[in-house]
């Protein structure tokens, strides 16, 4: 079983909210942590964690991860991806709340491209969904599937700009 981890920020008093940052394709935990000096201001009581994907990038280097390969880019290998990632984030953020003893209404998860997909595929799939999902240049990956598999409403707000040549803006809607 792969264990995730990767750096957190913690508030000086109780943790009463938790906010999951996941990369995308190539970066890491640590690429994301610095959003917390930003958004903890607006969090108070929040612990932030970014966890590194579980799979280093292959012949990259420079501790590039990914939570699944991406070589085709179309929707059956952004489906296949995210349903073999999804089990290991869904133990992680299952440890996360049980860390701080929240329930799953104080956690929210924040993506980026790749770990927008994973945001997306376990937020909506959590039998007791998250407070939120916020995703930036990503897509739902296997959107024929969701009618089946949806478990959870949380609000969603997915941000992504027109100039995008990696994943186009329109497949986010």
């Amino acid at each position: 079983m792969k264990l995730l981890d990767g750096p957190r920020k913690e508030p000086s008093k109780a943790v009463t909210s938790l906010v999951v940052l996941i990369h995308g394709y190539g970066a890491n935990g640590a690429d994301l942590i610095g959003l917390a000096d930003a958004l903890a201001p607006w969090l108070p009581g929040a612990a932030f964690v970014a966890p590194d994907a579980p799979e280093p990038l292959p012949d990259f280097g420079f501790g590039g991860r990914q939570w699944f390969p991406l070589t085709f880019r179309d929707p059956g290998e952004l489906w296949r991806g995210v349903s073999l990632a999804g089990p290991v984030l869904d133990r992680f953020l299952d440890s996360e709340l049980e860390r701080y003893r929240l329930p799953p209404n104080r956690l929210a998860l924040v993506g980026f491209s790749q770990g927008t997909m994973m945001a997306l595929h376990v937020g909506l799939r959590r039998s007791s969904g998250p407070a939120a999902i916020v995703g930036f240049s990503g897509v739902l990956a296997g959107p024929e599937h969701l009618v089946s598999t949806i478990k959870a409403r949380p609000p969603v707000q997915l941000i992504h700009g027109e100039l995008d040549d990696v994943t186009p803006w329109r497949r986010s809607t």
